[in-house]
């Protein structure tokens, strides 16, 4: 005998703005089921007088409960086992929880319900050749100056000063900071380094640049469901740093000058951006074949377990494979000489 259907009359609609409805219903047996499953924590629980804890008749909760209650539970309960299974029959891959509403519920009636969920977008992406192009011709070549070595020499020189250290730059001095010959070899090598770190920061406006170019270029819409989930998980995060931190989040926002409500508006801007940014990236490396490197992605996934052996290892290896895939992206698009 096969099992009763969890759910039955399920209509998919096609995606609109990135968001899928879905509606149904739980028959009525099943509904049942989770009722009485509900009205039996209810009785392990209840104490009522002239009865042992958790041998109440039925008959005797019910005076004591709200049904309505019982009801919404169970219907709760029924949705909470019926959904996973229209994800997985309809190979939905949901990006947002989904908001679930009870269109009719009555005792001995089948439980109608509707649900939304956010899906992926579907992406054409903007000209990006050209955007990187453009991109790529406004940059200008790193340059090291005089100046910017004797800045750093005298911030290193200041600091080992108050070190109580010998702050006179002599070959005998250098020595004492790493495998260096003689002043010039230091100055040489430090000038190296100071190019390292100009084109790397280079390189990250460079992508960010690019980033919000393809996100202005490109036209479709995003689930408000997927960004109202994300911004509520910045909103909880924000309140633990600040939990952390000891502050009241009326001290943190009197120190950067902005209320809540701008701050969050902001906050949704931003989120929107890196969403739009997100699945652009995706839809060119799903164009241009761009891959993770898998041995690289096992090294860092070998690297999160140590530092976060807590973490879902599904989910970081999806954060993963996402960044390296984002950062093999903007490589491409950057080093590609287009015209």
């Amino acid at each position: 005998m096969e099992p009763a259907k969890l759910y039955t009359n399920l209509k998919v609609g096609k995606p609109v703005d990135a968001t899928i409805e879905i509606t149904g219903e739980v028959p009525a047996p099943i509904l049942e089921v989770h009722r009485k499953e509900v009205l039996e924590k209810v009785k392990h629980g209840l104490e009522v007088p002239g009865f042992r804890k958790g041998n109440v008749p039925e008959a005797v909760v019910l005076k004591h409960v709200n049904m309505n209650h019982v009801l919404e539970d169970a219907a709760e309960e029924a949705l909470n086992t019926a959904y996973p299974a229209i994800i997985d029959e309809y190979k939905l891959a949901p990006q947002s929880a989904p908001r679930i509403t009870l269109v009719k519920l009555a005792l001995g009636s089948p439980l109608e319900f509707k649900m939304s969920i956010a899906v992926e977008p579907e992406v054409t992406p903007p000209n990006y050749k050209k955007i990187a192009a453009a991109v790529k011709a406004k940059a200008k070549p790193v340059e090291v100056t005089e100046r910017d070595v004797d800045e750093v020499l005298g911030q290193l020189l200041t600091m080992r000063s108050s070190e109580g250290a010998k702050t006179e730059l002599t070959d005998e001095f250098v020595k004492t900071l790493g495998k260096f010959e003689n002043v010039a070899d230091f100055k040489a090598k430090l000038k190296e380094n100071i190019k390292t770190e100009k084109e790397d920061e280079a390189r990250r406006l460079r992508y960010e640049e690019l980033a919000q170019e393809l996100a202005a270029g490109a036209k479709f819409a995003l689930s408000p469901l997927l960004i109202e989930d994300e911004v509520y998980a910045a909103h909880g995060r924000l309140h633990r740093e600040l939990e952390k931190r000891k502050m009241s989040a009326e001290e943190y926002f009197k120190i950067i000058k902005k209320t809540e409500e701008e701050y969050m508006k902001e906050k949704k801007e931003a989120i929107t951006r890196q969403l739009k940014t997100k699945f652009i990236l995706k839809a060119i490396a799903a164009k241009e074949n761009i891959k993770p490197d898998e041995k690289e992605v096992e090294t860092e996934l070998q690297h999160a377990a140590r530092h976060y052996p807590n973490a879902n290892p599904e989910a970081f290896r999806a954060y993963i494979e996402e960044m390296m895939a984002n950062e093999k992206t903007l490589k491409f698009l950057e080093e590609a000489n287009w015209k």
